[in-house]
């Protein structure tokens, strides 16, 4: 006889904190997403879906920036400081010193730097092995294609 009244007084402490879990925690699930980054190409590239290891290399002067013409949004962009922290890897002060040391050793140059998405999407629309980066909710002309997104 006593253990029927505190289980039905568990089952009540339990039902209410499991409720009140509920409504604290079910609004934050649908907050907003962080914004993601698109990596474009022209379609007369003819790329393939690249990797995060291919994208990083034709931004950072690997093998691959030889045959691609890497774009970049302007220092500041807050596209593009999202663009560094999640696709590269490197904050803008690194990024710097390595385009730095590169440049006096004559072994790579910096991807070109445009000062708007706008800007930008015209460049890779019009230029033929033009790759850069836009965030997801940036619509796309028909000539530009994704080939990486994160």
């Amino acid at each position: 006889m006593s253990r029927a009244p505190q289980r039905h007084r568990f089952y009540h402490i339990f039902s209410f904190w499991l409720a009140l879990n509920l409504v604290i925690l079910c609004p934050l699930s649908y907050a907003k997403s962080p914004p993601g980054i698109l990596v474009i190409a022209n379609v007369a590239a003819h790329l393939p879906i690249l990797t995060h290891h291919e994208v990083r290399q034709i931004y950072m002067g690997g093998t691959l920036s030889r045959k691609y013409r890497a774009v970049a949004l302007k220092v500041g962009n807050p596209t593009r400081i999202l663009f560094n922290t999640k696709v590269i890897g490197l904050t803008e002060s690194r990024i710097q010193s390595y385009w730095a040391q590169l440049l006096f050793t004559g072994r790579s140059h910096p991807p070109l730097e445009l000062s708007s998405v706008k800007e930008l999407l015209n460049y890779v629309a019009t230029t033929d092995n033009a790759i850069g980066y836009v965030p997801t909710q940036v619509a796309l002309p028909n000539n530009v294609i994704v080939v990486y997104q994160k």
